[in-house]
């Protein structure tokens, strides 16, 4: 686990445990409860922790979470919330979808966040150990194309957005904008989102699988990241999930997004919900059906609970159901 690197109360009370290995405790009754919170994303690793109190469904048992950066900070408010209600000890990494579901089949893991469905080889590599893949669909997600603010470009073709981080585009002036030479920023090899980008857009559904990324796109970490690099320098386009445009904030211009000769689509959540945004997709987590844990299932079913969709539409997220 990575050290603990930022730290903020929930409940008014600050206390600093310093430990070789970070995991989240937690308890909540009337009484004074502890709560202490880290995240980074760019690191892939968030943490809390709390102090136990007894009588609470879960006190000891623990679950592990390990996965998609995308839904790193969901993931994060879910386990809170679950552990003030119901006790448990959780420990949430990132790392991306690719870390997760190798976690899970290493089974190092619990249950496995990722912005991409699983692959078959990643099933068939838990299958052949015994066990059984269960999948479950959490969120409902739309990824946003952004570009700096000086490129008033408002919408772009779904082969154009191929065609600029496959290196075949690269002035701004092809496609309506300055004379200017594109910077794609890209996700990068083990993000979920970046593999859905390249499987959708650049290698247009899987259809032209010898396409890909240009050696001169970028490749960040997190969507922090790419919202930075966008933000602090000219010419440049990059993708996000729907939850960081909040972040983002004016700092980036939005891009509408044309499929098919349709009209531009902007990525709202209301287009997410109706799946008229061209890249909307589904966002999951992944467990091993033989040897779940009490408390997994119990996550999991909070997870899709009315409260727990809420909590992924404060973060800006679309409910699956």
């Amino acid at each position: 686990m990575g050290k603990l690197k930022k730290m903020i109360t929930s409940m008014g009370v600050i206390m600093v445990i310093a430990v070789l290995s970070i995991s989240i405790f937690v308890g909540c009754t009337s009484t004074a409860t502890q709560t202490t919170v880290a995240s980074q994303e760019s690191t892939a690793n968030a943490e809390t922790n709390t102090t136990q109190t007894p009588g609470l469904k879960f006190t000891d048992e623990t679950l592990v979470l390990t996965g998609s950066t995308t839904l790193l900070e969901v993931i994060q408010k879910w386990a809170e919330e679950f552990m003030k209600l119901y006790g448990g000890k959780i420990t949430v990494n990132g790392g991306g979808s690719g870390e997760g579901i190798a976690a899970l089949i290493n089974g190092t893991t619990d249950l496995a966040t990722a912005s991409r469905t699983i692959k078959d080889e990643e099933k068939a590599q838990i299958e052949e150990a015994g066990g059984k893949v269960k999948e479950y669909a959490v969120l409902n997600d739309g990824i946003c194309v952004v570009t700096s603010k000086n490129i008033d470009v408002k919408e772009l073709t779904t082969d154009q957005l191929a065609d600029i981080f496959m290196g075949n585009i690269t002035n701004w002036k092809e496609v309506g904008g300055p004379d200017a030479n594109i910077v794609a920023a890209a996700r990068d090899t083990s993000s979920g989102t970046g593999e859905y980008f390249l499987e959708e857009i650049i290698q247009k559904g899987k259809t032209e699988k010898e396409n890909d990324y240009s050696p001169n796109c970028l490749r960040l970490q997190s969507n922090s990241e790419i919202v930075n690099q966008i933000a602090s320098n000219d010419n440049t386009i990059g993708y996000i999930g729907i939850g960081y445009l909040k972040e983002a904030g004016d700092t980036v211009n939005v891009v509408g997004v044309i499929k098919d000769g349709k009209p531009a689509v902007l990525p709202t959540l209301e287009n997410v919900a109706n799946k008229s945004y061209p890249i909307s997709r589904e966002l999951y987590i992944y467990a091993n059906e033989s040897n779940m844990a009490e408390i997994a299932k119990a996550f999991l079913n909070f997870v899709l609970s009315p409260e727990g969709q809420a909590i992924g539409e404060e973060v800006g997220f679309v409910r699956i159901k």
